[in-house]
C-alpha cells in the first residue's frame, strides 16, 4: 500500500473514533470530520456521495419496502429476543418523552429523518464503507460493514446493551443493502428514515412495547 493509500486509509476511518468515543454526539463531530475530508480531498467525494443508479423512484420504493421489513423484524421479533438473551430493556429515556407531544415527535422526527436517515448514512456508509472499498478493494467491504455496524451500534450506548446489539442488527442491514446496491446511498438512507419514523410514530402513539 502507497504511502497516500495510508493516508487515505487513516482518513476513511478516522470518523469511526469519536462516534464510539462520545456515544450519541460523537457522530456529530464523526459528520464535521466527513465533510471536512470531502472538501480537502477530493478522491473521497465520488464513492462517498454515490447516490443511485437505475430508477431513483423505484430505489425509493425498495428502500421504503426493506426499511417497513426491518422495523417490523426488530420490533417484533429481535428487540424481545435480544431484551430476553440480555436481561435488559432497551433505554429509550434518553431520546425524550414521545408519547403525545406533537411537538416533540415532530422535531425527534425531522432529526430521524435528516440526521439519522442522511447524515449517519452518510458517515457509516457512504465514507467509511463506500471510500473505504475504494482504497482498500472490493473484498474489503463485507469487513468494512462489519467494522461501521459494530461502531453504529457502539454510537447507541445510551439505550443499554441491548440497544447496542439491536442497533447494530439494524446497522448490518442497512450495510448490507448498500453492498446490494452496489455501493449506492438511496435505498439504505430511505430504509434508514423508514426505520426511524415507524419507531418514533409507534413512541408518539403510545404503541410502543
Amino acid at each position: 500500500m502507497q504511502r497516500s493509500d495510508r493516508l487515505y486509509g487513516f482518513l476513511c476511518l478516522l470518523p469511526l473514533l469519536p462516534a464510539v468515543a462520545v456515544p450519541g454526539l460523537g457522530v456529530l463531530v464523526s459528520l464535521a470530520i466527513v465533510i471536512l475530508i470531502l472538501i480537502f480531498v477530493s478522491q473521497s467525494r465520488t464513492p462517498t456521495l454515490a447516490l443511485s443508479q437505475g430508477h431513483p423512484f423505484r430505489k425509493a420504493l425498495y428502500g421504503l419496502g426493506a426499511g417497513l421489513l426491518i422495523a417490523v423484524a426488530s420490533h417484533v421479533l429481535i428487540e424481545p429476543l435480544i431484551e430476553q438473551l440480555t436481561g435488559h430493556e432497551i433505554e429509550l429515556a434518553g431520546i425524550g418523552h414521545v408519547e403525545g407531544d406533537l411537538v416533540n415527535f415532530l422535531l425527534l422526527l425531522t432529526l430521524g429523518l435528516l440526521f439519522g436517515g442522511i447524515a449517519e448514512e452518510l458517515v457509516f456508509r457512504g465514507f467509511v464503507v463506500g471510500w473505504g472499498a475504494a482504497i482498500f478493494g472490493d473484498r474489503a467491504a463485507i469487513w468494512l460493514v462489519l467494522l461501521s455496524a459494530t461502531v453504529f451500534g457502539l454510537s447507541h450506548l445510551y439505550q443499554g446493551l441491548a440497544g447496542v446489539i439491536t442497533t447494530g442488527l439494524i446497522g448490518l442491514s442497512f450495510g448490507l443493502l448498500y453492498l446490494w446496491n452496489g455501493r449506492k446511498l438511496l435505498v439504505p438512507v430511505i430504509a434508514h428514515m423508514t426505520v426511524n419514523a415507524y419507531g418514533l410514530t409507534l413512541m408518539y402513539l403510545g404503541l410502543y412495547f
